[in-house]
């Protein structure tokens, strides 16, 4: 029998599992499992810069190409490196596999403290669904099996593989059961779990549905995650119920659907605030309800509201809110399962529903009209409004995929963007919303190499992961990076203005030319100023043959308007000092009268929910 080396079978061990990218960094400890990966027909492996944005470009690989992934790291610090990355993952329940060297030894903590000696296992036990150590080469296949295995089970997400480094370096003759012979790596696709919703619960659903007068839909990440996205508007259609999604969510409903509200969560503005204070019934599809939802609770929520909470995760449902009726299940499934239900009962929607749908649709278009009307203002500098309305056109013509980045960047994106499929725009939204939209973008790009990605980041954002525009300019792929460069931390700017009396601490960037850092990479950089600039700006990045950034100098005085929300959430019983709240008015008003009322118009229509034009409309 042939000899085989650790590296080689733990390599074998991988590729035999389905996993056909790996992404990994440069260290001479795994430099033997690299060569062999690399010797396997069909596997991919890419080199980044750091640990961390391994990790994630493992993750936008997996969310597009909806196939596996693995990030390989060294042990210790380079370990620890990962988890930014699979945290992301185990927030937007990804099934991101996690490798790492560790010690052959395991740490013992009788023998006193070594900083240089932990139990990986340990550190990454909350933020993964399933862990292992490997300390023998006989037991590498099942391992890299049952990882994968379980990173798709009801608790969907991130597994954690140690490797003792020990292995790498013994050769073996015996034959190892289970490993895989020599050949082409078989890339396996994600499946989902499609377990059926009891049928107690489902009848309990459809009943408080039948009975609604406002019902709505909360479409999650979960949606996305069953591929149910599809299923949930041709139940919208059918039965006339309008909806939303989360932030997780984005894509789940296009934001242009006739019965979408809009853009993800508060987004949406007014008709997401109508919508969550006046509707008695809202199906919650895998929806988690986060800080970004505010939690699916008051001061945004009405507490009135009669929750039908689906989720095939036990641990999801009642995580924030008390469902009505809780009914754990995949979200395709059920979904199909309360339409067959509807269906055999013959039911038709009463007049209320489509009154009600027409009242949130009225809201949608007068802020529609209201946001393009205000961004295309002759301001003194590119409104960040008018960048996202102008990117999304050039995405809209060109089917581009989009990946967003950044604090206020995402809203602007969000508020203004076209509307986009599931598949089509991508939002690093669980622990990586700032900063992970470059090694994010690289993972959607070799996804998806018969497109062109567009990222739209923040200018502070972008400075988190700059060194992998090498890794982008070595692999040259085609991602078009758009920096919304205001210079400054804007969405903390903004409380600073608000609370603060305008006292800027540490918000404050220095105009930095990213078109001239993005050249000295290798890419072609431009910078513009101008609404007019943008597309010929981006034809030129096309022209240049390989990956480029577009600098875009915007105003620092603008701020998208349903930050307030996400304020009321994240500061709902702070103690705010109503004599400096009053002083920060007054030390703001360079701001300008339009800009006031313009937030002021927000707050009176979303928050306080006057909106009497629209309802006279119905």
């Amino acid at each position: 029998m042939k000899t085989l080396s650790g590296s080689q079978v733990l390599a074998r061990s991988i590729a035999g599992a389905g996993i056909g990218f790996v992404f990994t960094v440069a260290a001479p400890r795994l430099q033997p499992v690299v060569k062999s990966l690399t010797s396997i027909d069909g596997m991919t492996v890419i080199h980044a810069r750091d640990e961390t944005a391994a990790a994630m470009m493992a993750d936008g690989y997996i969310r597009r190409s909806g196939r596996f992934a693995a990030v390989l790291t060294e042990c210790h610090g380079r370990s620890l490196c990962q988890i930014a990355g699979v945290t992301n993952a185990w927030a937007d329940k990804i099934p991101l596999i996690s490798i790492s060297l560790c010690d052959d030894q395991a740490p013992d903590a009788n023998k006193g403290v070594n900083r240089s000696a932990y139990d990986a296992n340990r550190v990454f036990e909350p933020v993964t669904v399933w862990r292992n150590r490997v300390s023998s080469l006989a037991d590498a296949p099942k391992a890299f099996q049952d990882a994968v295995t379980h990173s798709q089970g009801s608790r969907r997400g991130p597994v954690h593989l140690d490797i003792e480094a020990g292995l790498l370096e013994r050769q073996i003759e015996d034959e190892i059961p289970g490993l895989p012979q020599e050949g082409p790596v078989a890339h396996r696709k994600l499946t989902h779990l499609r377990t059926e919703g009891a049928e107690s619960a489902l009848g309990q659903a459809v009943k408080l549905l039948q009975t609604a007068r406002k019902p709505l839909i909360m479409a999650g990440g979960g949606v996305k995650a069953s591929g149910a996205s599809l299923d949930v508007v041709q139940f919208m259609e059918r039965y006339g119920v309008p909806g939303c999604t989360s932030m997780a969510g984005i894509g789940a409903i296009p934001a242009d659907h006739a019965y979408c509200l809009g853009g993800p969560s508060y987004t949406a503005g007014e008709a997401f605030h109508a919508a969550i204070k006046q509707a008695d019934v809202v199906l919650a599809l895998g929806c988690s309800f986060s800080g970004l939802e505010g939690f699916g609770l008051p001061p945004l929520w009405s507490k009135k509201i009669k929750c039908i909470h689906v989720d095939n995760n036990p641990n999801q449902i009642g995580l924030n809110i008390s469902p009505e009726i809780p009914v754990l299940g995949d979200v395709k499934t059920v979904l199909a399962q309360m339409a067959g239900m509807l269906e055999a009962s013959s039911f038709v929607a009463p007049d209320a529903w489509a009154n009600w749908r027409l009242f949130l649709s009225n809201l949608k278009r007068e802020r529609k009209t209201r946001l393009h009307n205000f961004a295309s203002r002759p301001w003194g500098a590119l409104h960040q409004g008018l960048l996202a309305l102008e990117m999304g056109k050039i995405v809209e013509k060109e089917n581009l995929v989009m990946v967003i980045d950044g604090g206020n960047t995402p809203l602007y994106a969000a508020m203004y963007g076209p509307g986009m499929s599931p598949r089509q725009t991508f939002f690093p939204f669980g622990m990586a919303a700032l900063g992970g939209g470059v090694p994010y973008a690289i993972g959607v790009a070799l996804a998806a190499p018969e497109k062109r990605v567009m990222l739209i980041t923040g200018d502070g954002s972008c400075l988190y992961a700059v060194s992998e525009l090498e890794t982008i300019q070595r692999l040259n792929l085609p991602i078009t990076i758009v920096v919304n460069n205001d210079s400054s931390w804007n969405m903390i700017k903004a409380l600073q203005d608000s609370l603060f009396e305008c006292n800027y601490v540490g918000t404050c960037l220095p105009d930095i030319d990213y078109a001239r850092i993005a050249a000295g990479f290798g890419l072609h950089g431009e910078r513009v100023k101008s609404a007019d600039q943008l597309a010929p700006a981006y034809e030129r990045a096309v022209q240049s043959g390989g990956p480029a950034l577009i600098d875009c100098v915007t105003d620092c005085k603008n701020l998208p308007d349903s930050l307030l929300s996400f304020a009321m959430v994240e500061f709902e019983g702070a103690q705010i000092n109503p004599v400096k709240l009053v002083k920060s008015l007054w030390k703001g008003r360079d701001m300008g009268l339009s800009r006031a009322l313009h937030q002021a118009s927000y707050v009176r229509k979303a928050l306080v929910g006057f909106n009497p034009m629209a309802k006279r409309r119905v």
